[in-house]
């Protein structure tokens, strides 16, 4: 699953917020790049090196780029030739291709982050990022319907029954729905609606900080433990507790950064 496009923070955001590097590389030690003969300047690397990586040794001893060598993708050329019979050696970073781990972790990231975003949005009853919802709602022959989301941007369409209603009053700000006499009891109510606050996750960062940063402890729990959530806690002879939020939010404390956008239920 890739990185959805309602998720409220980036792929690198999350790494740098784990410190995970994100150019998602991996590291060689020691490669034998060949012997000195004292007439080859090229030699190549099994790989191609991250920028600035780079330690090159000829008899163990380290050479510097510009002044002993040059390097071109993965293809090194001495100034001088390598004495005959001195070994060359390197240590380096990688950039990692598909199939590898770290490919694998970044998408193991992309999905914790979706989930974080789902878990902040379920939390808050808010959407972040702009986009359409359609809900489904059964009439209960009152007046009021309560929509799932906010901020409520625009009301697209509503059915009940299957037939398209057009007369309506809304209260956008608190996500709210007023039919003219009653929402029928028993009737299924569609309502298609725009909800969010920015239309990009850019924008959406600068106007709910707190959220972002949530999010971002959301995604470091989950990463940090991975195993499945438990739904309570108990200590012999302290007792026990039983969690109505999902534990990620909790334990993280993206619950104290979360509480303020919270949907009042009235």
């Amino acid at each position: 699953m890739a990185l959805s496009d309602i998720a409220l923070v980036s792929l690198t955001q999350a790494k740098s917020h784990l410190r995970v590097d994100a150019a998602a590389s991996l590291r060689i030690d020691a490669e034998y790049v060949g012997v000195g003969d004292d007439a080859d300047l090229t030699f190549d690397l099994d790989n191609t090196p991250v920028s600035g990586s780079l330690q090159l040794y000829v008899n163990n001893v380290l050479q510097t780029e510009t002044t002993h060598f040059s390097i071109t993708g993965a293809d090194i050329t001495f100034v001088t030739a390598p004495p005959l019979n001195h070994g060359i050696t390197a240590n380096y970073d990688y950039a990692a291709g598909a199939g590898t781990f770290e490919s694998y972790d970044d998408e193991l990231l992309e999905n914790l982050i979706n989930a974080a975003t789902k878990k902040a949005e379920d939390y808050t009853g808010r959407a972040f990022v702009q986009r359409e919802i359609v809900e489904t709602h059964i009439g209960d022959n009152k007046q009021v319907l309560r929509l799932y989301k906010q901020p409520v941007v625009s009301i697209d369409t509503i059915t009940a029954g299957g037939d398209a209603l057009t007369s309506w009053s809304e209260r956008l700000t608190i996500g709210r729905l007023y039919h003219s006499v009653v929402w029928p009891l028993d009737y299924e109510i569609v309502v298609t609606y725009t909800a969010g606050y920015g239309a990009t996750r850019a924008a959406t960062q600068a106007l709910v900080p707190d959220a972002v940063a949530a999010v971002l402890m959301m995604v470091a729990y989950l990463y940090e433990n991975r195993t499945d959530l438990v739904k309570a806690e108990s200590v012999a002879g302290i007792g026990a507790v039983t969690y109505d939020t999902p534990l990620c939010v909790l334990k993280s404390g993206a619950n104290l950064l979360l509480n303020p956008l919270r949907v009042s239920v009235l």
